[in-house]
């Protein structure tokens, strides 16, 4: 038999994704005074215990955010997707990282994404030239390391990804094809 859910567990929970009683009540399809008076000591029924003890998965509270989350309003919404979604994204299964390591590591991504872009478009522009002088084999290197980047970019902002080492590793692939285009212009010019 499962262990009664205690008014603290639920406040705990609720406070997990900064929601008020109200709000949380309303994303969980519950009456508002049933989670004050679960809060205030009452039992839940088993139902709604079980529904409650969902709720500290983020999973599942991202499943009720793109099911009901039209009935918070736009500020809570976006408070609480910002919450589950770090907590989904970067929270299972990973060591634990606070607000800020998330934060870098989110924009370190974004960042490499941004580049492995440039670096694309440049390799585009550089195919394009090689094309117009006739030299088959520099449009070659250009159009292949342009796919092997356009395989690379999408997988930047993956969570296999949201590691500071692998992120490195993208780094330093991306480095390197910068010296690449750098050594292909220096035989051009």
């Amino acid at each position: 038999m499962a262990q009664e859910l205690t008014s603290q567990e639920i406040k705990d929970i609720r406070a997990r994704y900064g929601l008020s009683q109200k709000s949380f009540a309303r994303i969980l399809g519950l009456g508002e005074a049933s989670v004050a008076r679960y809060e205030a000591g009452q039992t839940p029924s088993k139902a709604n215990a079980n529904l409650i003890r969902a709720a500290k998965i983020p999973r599942f509270m991202l499943d009720c955010l793109r099911r009901d989350g039209n009935v918070l309003t736009g500020k809570e919404r976006d408070k609480v997707s910002k919450i589950v979604y770090t907590e989904v994204y970067f929270g299972e299964g990973e060591d634990d990282m606070d607000m800020t390591q998330m934060y870098e590591i989110t924009l370190s991504q974004e960042v490499l994404n941004e580049k492995a872009a440039e670096i694309m478009a440049e390799l585009f522009r550089l195919e394009a030239e090689a094309e117009k002088r006739g030299d088959k084999v520099q449009e070659m290197i250009f159009a292949d390391m342009a796919d092997q980047i356009a395989l690379l970019k999408p997988t930047i902002a993956t969570n296999q990804n949201a590691n500071p080492q692998r992120l490195s590793e993208i780094k330093g692939e991306l480095e390197a094809y910068n010296r690449i285009i750098a050594n292909c212009l220096k035989k051009v010019a």
